[in-house]
């Protein structure tokens, strides 16, 4: 599993490239969401992203989603994807990104097969380059059976460079 989340984490990485000053080329983040499917209804997302073309608002990114699915004994579904955000509009100074990602699900000794997608902003707090990440994205794994698309409205802090 450990080389499986390796090689996921490395295949977001895209070709080097001349980027724009304007938009950041990585972007770091890590956060807490609400997932009512979910007990306990808090779940934890990670996320790093690297902006994949020039102009265009597109990035690469690979996230790591832990859910948890009960509470005695704590069971937890882990939601590892790659994928792409691409910029839809910008509202004021605040961007608005599309990220869709696939990848693996895991929870104990089961093993299959996950897709994510949604909405998500970009609030900048200062300066040095960190920011706030709302979001709204659904999640459905086949790992847990009879539980269809799940909402996961959550909040990401985080660095862009």
């Amino acid at each position: 599993m450990k080389r499986l989340f390796a090689l996921l984490l490395l295949s977001a990485l895209p070709a080097l490239g001349q980027t724009l000053p304007s938009a950041p080329s990585n972007v770091y983040a890590a956060g807490v969401s609400f997932n009512s499917a979910a007990s306990p209804r808090v779940a934890g997302t990670a996320l790093y992203a690297h902006l994949a073309s020039d102009g265009t608002g597109t990035y690469v990114f690979s996230v790591y989603d832990a859910i948890p699915t009960t509470t005695n004994p704590i069971s937890v579904t882990s939601n590892v994807g790659v994928g792409v955000a691409q910029k839809l509009f910008v509202v004021g100074k605040i961007p608005f990104y599309a990220p869709v990602a696939a990848g693996v699900s895991w929870n104990g000794s089961n093993t299959g097969w996950q897709w994510s997608g949604g909405v998500m902003s970009a609030v900048k707090l200062n300066k040095s380059g960190w920011h706030v990440y709302p979001n709204v994205r659904f999640s459905k794994s086949s790992v847990n059976v009879g539980s269809g698309y799940m909402l996961i409205p959550g909040i990401l802090l985080g660095f862009q460079k």
